[in-house]
């Protein structure tokens, strides 16, 4: 009895996959067999324009070397010296020692904020863009767009914009802020 009820069960798995095979075969010329029906090209959601990326010695670069590192040094000083919060009081100002000259250290050093605080305090800034107001050899002036976002204790935040003048000075190799002015 056990041969034959082996047997009837090994069967009945050949037959099954042999039907399971010739149902995927059907399935399979089934689907070829009728026409296919023409594919719409989908429109691209953005097309490249189609400008010749050639170097042309003859244009001015879009923007200097030093251009680039004042608008740089403005854009991270403004963000840092417009992020604090009453978790880590000054941390801000100390990073900015060394982006700064002489004079801006000691305006840095001598400001006194209140940072005591019975519920969480803070300032979050982000520099949006920079243009460069004047740019001279030994000094340059830099507007500073920014996004600010205000957080206190469980009140919603507040977003809000502000501008930042950055003066800076060369100082030999580098650049320095001078003064931070908010508009």
């Amino acid at each position: 009895m056990q041969i034959d009820r082996r047997k009837k069960i090994i069967i009945i798995a050949i037959a099954i996959l042999v039907i399971l095979g010739v149902l995927f075969l059907i399935w399979r010329l089934s689907d070829r067999s009728q026409p296919m029906a023409p594919v719409e090209e989908e429109q691209p959601i953005f097309e490249a324009p189609s400008v010749p990326f050639e170097f042309d010695p003859s244009l001015p670069p879009a923007q200097t070397n030093t251009e680039f590192a004042v608008s740089e040094l403005a854009k991270n000083f403004a963000e840092r010296f417009g992020s604090w919060s009453s978790d880590n009081p000054g941390a801000n100002l100390r990073e900015l020692l060394p982006l700064s000259s002489s004079v801006m250290v000691n305006y840095l050093n001598n400001l006194e904020i209140n940072y005591q605080s019975e519920e969480f305090f803070g300032i979050s800034t982000k520099s949006l863009s920079s243009s460069i107001a004047s740019l001279g050899p030994s000094q340059a002036r830099v507007l500073v767009k920014t996004q600010r976002i205000k957080k206190q204790g469980a009140q919603p935040e507040e977003v809000f914009y502000q501008d930042i003048e950055i003066s800076l000075v060369n100082s030999g190799d580098s650049w320095l802020v001078s003064a931070a002015n908010w508009k």
